[in-house]
């Protein structure tokens, strides 16, 4: 497989590139494993609306309130309890997306890593994975991403999925030049709709990559499917097919959001 160079929206708005498992550290030659999945993100997006109640679809959310919490982190006076400005709240916040984004967002430094959200069940079993690796090592404050790579076929096919849970909003992200739009109000679960889209870099003879990014109470998530040469799957459907499956996973209380592994 190629190299894969995914562009992220920075916290000024501009794109700068990031790296996926087995690369370099370097934003400015990342290279890669042919068993190693790139990650290729944008951010999601963002208004303003209501929570829903448990589904059999995922984990159910954990009770509202959180005043008591003994392990409650700092927060401004005046924070409304159960607000999405709570970082403490156990409020289930499932369809509820956020306008705050990069540096003004409270999550900006609480971002999780990624991959204890998904389960071998998950990524082995239903998602067909063999690999998964936490992204960056973890160290990153605007974001966190969980690189997943299926077994490579004989002429070095493979699917590659990366999980992104970051800062950025959804209207920060879908407004960048950079991407293509491809299909918007696309059902993920529940109330949740997002935006599939590609990059200008993304295509190339050896892979096709395919994205797809919603909106969230602490900024946005993506799915993004790298398809390799020889494997058979339209990247751009596969996309919100992941992201049904994710996207119950993923958090959805504030008081999950903390900045070190489960």
């Amino acid at each position: 497989m190629r190299r894969i160079v995914p562009m992220l929206a920075s916290c000024s708005g501009q794109p700068y590139r990031i790296r996926g498992p087995g690369l370099r550290t370097s934003v400015h030659g990342p290279t890669r494993r042919t068993t190693a999945v790139a990650s290729a993100v944008l951010a999601a997006a963002l208004v303003a609306v209501v929570g829903c109640s448990p589904s059999a679809d995922g984990p159910a959310p954990q009770a509202a309130s959180s005043s008591s919490n003994p392990d409650a982190l700092p927060t401004p006076e005046g924070t409304v309890p159960d607000s999405i400005e709570d970082i403490n709240s156990t409020k289930d916040m499932t369809g509820v997306v956020t306008t705050y984004s990069n540096d003004a967002n409270p999550y900006i430094k609480l971002i999780p890593y990624v991959c204890p959200f998904l389960p071998d069940s998950l990524t082995r079993e239903k998602l067909g994975m063999v690999d998964k690796q936490t992204g960056f090592g973890g160290q990153h404050t605007l974001l966190q991403i969980c690189n997943m790579g299926s077994a490579t076929g004989p002429n070095y096919e493979q699917l590659g999925i990366t999980v992104t849970v970051q800062a950025t909003s959804f209207s920060d992200a879908t407004s960048t030049a950079s991407i293509n739009k491809i299909a918007e109000d696309v059902p993920v679960w529940k109330n949740v709709t997002g935006t599939v889209y590609k990059n200008s870099i993304d295509d190339t003879d050896e892979e096709k990559v395919c994205n797809i990014v919603w909106g969230t109470f602490y900024g946005s998530a993506v799915v993004s499917i790298f398809v390799s040469k020889g494997y058979v799957a339209d990247a751009c459907q596969k996309a919100p097919e992941v992201a049904r499956m994710v996207a119950p996973f993923l958090p959805s209380t504030p008081s999950e959001m903390r900045p070190t592994e489960k």
